[in-house]
């Protein structure tokens, strides 16, 4: 779990160098649920990441990681922080 949760967060910090970033966080998120919950919380964290720096891309990846994070976990640390990158991109600068 920390190499997966190491190498997601690689891809979450240089996401504007990879060409495929999205498509490698997509092929994490098929597993979401079966994930360790450190592993859960980086690919929120990433995926994020990935949304500030390519929105128009990854849209509907954002909107399915806080689906999964907020509504579908029991883990209380993810939905929290779920809730909070979801209130933080709602709002209007």
């Amino acid at each position: 779990p920390e190499a997966k949760g190491s190498m997601i967060w690689i891809i979450g910090e240089y996401a504007e160098r990879i060409d495929n970033a999205d498509e490698l966080l997509e092929s994490f998120l098929e597993s979401f649920d079966d994930e360790t919950p450190a592993v859960q919380l980086q690919m929120l964290t990433a995926t994020v990441k990935l949304f500030l720096k390519r929105p128009a891309e990854t849209q509907k990846m954002v909107q399915d990681v806080l689906t999964l994070a907020t509504q579908d976990s029991d883990n209380p640390d993810l939905r929290d922080r779920g809730y909070i990158y979801w209130r933080l991109l709602s709002t209007d600068p």
